[in-house]
């Protein structure tokens, strides 16, 4: 972990921060992490993925962010206990120890919100984030053909302390 990593704040998101986590985002399209339909990095596509109905929280070198993830229950009706996160990472504090920092702190949030596990629907095959999830205790409970593509979606899980 670099000093980056370790000097990061991570807090709640304001609506001030929208703008900046939609241009990480946008990086993030660009680069192929994300594959929104359409192909584009679009400021409503974002709003519902990202933002609406969802806790957002930002990461900050000092003035800076630099990434961010949101909280949301994943199955609202029937197993309102299972969290599910989002993660954002800028392409400029990419493999320095912010993703995994990110990601230590939305599983203690879930769990100080009262989430019993964390569950992400759909990871890429290709997504060079899995080798984190795994090492974090993530397991692969479940795999859904051609979701981009011919490459399959993997479904992680995990309880939460």
């Amino acid at each position: 972990m670099d000093e980056a990593a370790r000097e990061l704040v991570i807090g709640p998101a304001t609506e001030s921060d929208h703008e900046a986590l939609f241009e990480i985002y946008r990086g993030v399209v660009a680069s192929g992490g994300a594959q929104p339909d359409g192909g584009a990095a679009d400021r409503d596509v974002f709003h519902e993925g990202w933002i609406r109905r969802r806790r957002v929280y930002v990461a900050r070198a000092g003035d800076t962010a630099i990434g961010g993830y949101f909280l949301r229950t994943n199955f609202p009706a029937f197993a309102a206990h299972i969290a599910q996160g989002g993660y954002l990472v800028a392409e400029s504090a990419r493999r320095r120890g912010v993703g995994s920092r990110l990601l230590t702190h939305s599983l203690e949030e879930a769990a100080r919100l009262g989430y019993t596990a964390m569950m992400f629907n759909l990871v890429q095959q290709h997504n060079p984030s899995r080798l984190m999830y795994e090492r974090a205790g993530f397991k692969i409970i479940g795999t859904i053909p051609n979701t981009h593509g011919n490459e399959a979606g993997l479904i992680y899980w995990r309880s939460l302390p």
